[in-house]
């Protein structure tokens, strides 16, 4: 039977196999799309490259070897 609603935590049947495996599908899908535009921001920002390789090697000035850091702690 297939299921054309979209399913949340609070309207999925749990003893339900084949409800778990549509909203499992679901939240992956929705997961990639997000991922995707992430990527798709950072390359926009030229902090990632067209293979999803980080383009900025270098380190804040606070995190650079003999500096001076303070965590607050």
């Amino acid at each position: 039977m297939p299921i054309t609603k979209r399913l949340t935590i609070d309207t999925l049947n749990l003893d339900d196999r084949h409800e778990l495996d549509v909203f499992d599908d679901q939240v992956i899908t929705a997961g990639m799309e997000r991922v995707r535009a992430e990527g798709d921001k950072l390359r926009g920002d030229g902090l990632l490259d067209q293979q999803g390789n980080l383009l900025v090697k270098e380190l804040p000035a606070d995190m650079q070897e003999g500096s001076k850091r303070d965590f607050g702690g």
